[in-house]
């Protein structure tokens, strides 16, 4: 099996007929490849329904977790089953264009990852893309995700080797949802893995609001979990930590409060504010 793409589903059959869709025409234009699709499902309490005729050129697989798991820990068991050499973590409510796996794995050879560019999709429809200038070529500096947090906004827009996921991901369970794709590709970073980059627009991330990632609380309590993880794995970068545990904090103290508020804290943490006013400005 060449690729596996892995959907947790939680409470959205609504979204299975449409990946059919997209996963049937994307095998369509990489007939050379094996694609195989693993739905997990999140909401055990609610069976999946979908229609089968829809599976056209790939190969379906169906995990029932005993329990809602978070999306995390669905993710995990969807790759315990998986049998791609690659793997791809689609979210059910954001979507691939047709030739998505094709590019992704003709940039990716023999390299660890490939991570793409992509759109993010209000709830207008209004769209921007999820780089900008040269900051897709940052996402190989390790600092960068300690300084500022996760560079890439969903997995979906990167291929990895399956053997390139890291033990700290592996091993352990987020239990708040939020952090698990920083802590996927902090631990890759750290493990020495690169990525190779693919500029095509492959991906379209939903925000839709009620994505964890539009609420900064709980966003900053998932990351404050996720640090603790890499600190157990990767005790010898603790200056690393320990700037990442300052940005949270900065984060944490400014939440709700005023555009003045923030520069003040920004000035008090000019190393931050430099890097990452570089890394918004695509430079």
């Amino acid at each position: 099996m060449d690729v596996s793409v892995i959907t947790p589903i939680y409470k959205g059959n609504r979204y299975i007929n449409g990946i059919f869709e997209m996963i049937a025409d994307n095998a369509q234009k990489a007939p050379q490849l094996d694609i195989e699709l693993v739905l997990v499902n999140d909401s055990p309490e609610i069976p999946l329904e979908y229609n089968e005729s829809l599976v056209q050129n790939f190969s379906l697989k169906i995990v029932d977790n005993k329990k809602n798991l978070g999306i995390h820990g669905a993710r995990k068991n969807g790759l315990h089953s998986a049998e791609g050499k690659y793997i791809l973590f689609f979210d059910q409510d954001d979507s691939l264009s047709d030739t998505a796996i094709v590019s992704q794995y003709q940039y990716v050879k023999n390299a660890d990852a490939v991570v793409s560019n992509g759109w993010v999709e209000d709830t207008t429809g209004t769209k921007r893309p999820l780089f900008i200038r040269h900051q897709q070529n940052r996402v190989n500096d390790i600092d960068l995700y300690f300084y500022i947090g996760n560079l890439i906004a969903s997995p979906g827009m990167c291929l990895i080797r399956k053997d390139c996921v890291p033990s700290c991901w592996l091993q352990e369970e987020m239990k708040t949802n939020g952090a698990d794709d920083w802590l996927l590709w902090a631990g890759f970073l750290l493990d020495g893995r690169h990525f190779e980059l693919n500029p095509a627009f492959t991906y379209t991330h939903k925000s839709v609001g009620t994505n964890t990632s539009n609420n900064e609380t709980r966003m900053i309590q998932s990351s404050v979990e996720a640090l603790q993880i890499i600190r157990t794995y990767y005790a010898r970068n603790s200056k690393l930590m320990r700037r990442y545990e300052r940005r949270l904090s900065m984060r944490a103290c400014c939440t709700g409060k005023s555009t003045w508020y923030k520069r003040l804290n920004y000035c008090f943490n000019l190393d931050i504010a430099v890097r990452l006013f570089f890394f918004k400005v695509g430079r």
